[in-house]
C-alpha cells in the first residue's frame, strides 16, 4: 500500500513539475530579452581612475617596514614551534610506550591462560 502511494505521489509531483514548466514557456514565449539589455545604461568607471592620477594629488600614507622585527619574530615563532613539536612528540612517545605494554602484558596474560586451560582439560 505505501509502496503504491509513493509511486503515485511521485507521479502526481512529476505531473505538476511539467505543467508548470509548460506554463511558464507559453506566458514567456512572446518576450524579448534581447531588448532589456539595450536600454541599459552601463557606467563606465575607467575615465574616473585616469582623472585621479594626473592630478597627481597623492593622499596615500606609507607605512615603513622594519624587517629587523619581522625577522626576529619569525625566529621567536619557529623556536616556540619547534619547542612545542618537541613536548607533543615526548607525550606522544610516552602514550605509545605505556599503551603498546599494556597491550603485551594483556596479550601474554591472555595466552598463558589459554595455554593453561589446554592443560587442564587433557589430563
Amino acid at each position: 500500500m505505501a509502496k503504491k502511494f509513493g509511486k503515485f505521489l511521485m507521479f502526481t509531483a512529476v505531473a505538476g513539475a511539467a505543467a508548470a514548466g509548460v506554463y511558464y514557456y507559453l506566458q514567456n514565449k512572446n518576450s524579448s530579452y534581447s531588448d532589456d539589455l539595450d536600454d541599459d545604461d552601463f557606467d563606465d568607471f575607467g575615465d574616473d581612475l585616469d582623472n585621479d592620477t594626473e592630478k597627481g594629488d597623492s593622499k596615500r600614507n606609507y607605512v615603513d617596514l622594519h624587517l629587523e622585527k619581522a625577522e626576529t619574530a619569525a625566529s621567536d615563532a619557529v623556536d616556540h614551534l619547534s619547542d612545542a613539536a618537541a613536548a607533543a612528540a615526548d607525550t606522544a612517545k610516552t602514550v605509545v610506550k605505556d599503551t603498546v605494554k599494556d597491550a603485551v602484558e594483556t596479550a601474554e596474560s591472555k595466552v598463558e591462560e589459554f595455554f593453561d586451560d589446554d592443560n587442564d582439560n587433557s589430563i
